[in-house]
């Protein structure tokens, strides 16, 4: 298992589906737990309930979905935007998600290259792909069962963002010097 780079004391949110077994999910719980280790905390979400909970914003310091051995996750825009939200400025997402190699007209399955363009878009930077590998036979199937998805150019890919270090939104004042430019002295004569 990649430790995802969580350390003591940082607060993690693991968000799964329906496509993951729940021992699958406990082992990876149990796993983070050693690593956030007692001033942390791992918190676990559905992903169909995560637009429907209520995190407050910038209350993680990283956020992993999909990554649950088994999981075949689709992340739709306003899940994704909801990921970010709740990302501290300078957290960190990782998703992991079945990816079309081919163009497929009306496929729920996105390409890796729309599935980073979703990530920029919900307010992530240094959006990066690291990983691409063939889907596991189990998770063929589970996109069969739970996407009602079949194709052949299939692979799963692991997308990396950060939260920027400032709030999506948040304005701050700036301090703009503007002097009165004296007027031409011919020119006020001429008006």
């Amino acid at each position: 298992m990649a430790d995802f780079g969580i350390s003591a004391g940082q607060v993690v949110a693991v968000v799964w589906d329906t496509s993951s077994s729940v021992e699958a999910l406990k082992d990876l719980v149990e796993k983070l737990q050693v690593l956030t280790g007692d001033e942390g905390r791992v918190s676990v979400e559905n992903i169909n309930q995560l637009l429907q909970s209520a995190h407050k914003e910038s209350s993680f310091d990283i956020v992993l979905s999909g990554v649950v051995p088994g999981s075949t996750t689709l992340h739709s825009t306003e899940t994704l935007a909801e990921m970010a939200r709740i990302l501290r400025p300078g957290g960190c997402l990782f998703l992991k998600e079945p990816v079309e190699t081919a163009l497929v007209n009306n496929s729920k399955v996105k390409t890796a290259s729309k599935l980073c363009s979703a990530l920029t878009l919900s307010g992530l930077v240094e959006v990066k792909e690291l990983q691409r590998e063939p889907l596991s036979p189990e998770e063929i199937q589970s996109v069969r069962d739970h996407l009602g998805h079949e194709s052949d150019s299939l692979l799963s890919v692991q997308i990396t963002g950060k939260k920027p270090n400032f709030e999506v939104g948040s304005s701050s004042q700036l301090k703009l010097s503007i002097a009165k430019k004296p007027s031409p002295s011919g020119l006020s004569h001429m008006i």
